[in-house]
């Protein structure tokens, strides 16, 4: 292997302690992102499970098809059964937790903004140090 060889091969996998330390928090960040999102999720589905609990199923004609259904499905879990399951035996006021839903998801997702725009800050750094590390190596071989 010549000397540009062995410098090239040592530039893709060597870099300074600086964009070492960027790639670590770039991947930092990353991670929180990821958490962010996963709480994003979580509160989004529980509001609507929130909202369908305050709407119900609707209406079903003049017919009781609900228990048509559960007569028929024998042993099946009830609605009643999958109500409870969801939501508990909490009688709690659904609309102040649709309120307190959406003043955590409005924070969160400020967070989330701030945590990408610093992301794509980090980024652009550790190109750019990537960059200039590159720029001065080809700089020593060409030289050399």
């Amino acid at each position: 292997m010549d000397d540009v060889s062995v410098h090239t091969v040592r530039m893709a996998t060597e870099w300074s302690p600086r964009v070492a330390e960027l790639r670590h928090r770039r991947r930092e960040i990353r991670k929180e992102l990821a958490r962010i999102r996963w709480w994003v999720r979580l509160l989004n589905a529980r509001r609507d499970l929130h909202v369908a609990r305050l709407s119900g199923p609707g209406e079903t004609g003049a017919i009781d098809l609900d228990s048509a259904w559960e007569a028929l499905a024998a042993d099946a879990p009830t609605s009643r059964e999958l109500a409870q399951c969801l939501w508990g035996n909490d009688g709690g006021d659904a609309p102040a937790s649709i309120d307190q839903i959406d003043g955590y998801l409005v924070r969160l997702t400020a967070y989330e903004e701030r945590v990408n725009d610093n992301l794509t800050s980090v980024t652009q750094e550790m190109v750019n140090a990537m960059g200039a590390e590159h720029r001065a190596l080809a700089s020593k071989v060409g030289h050399g």
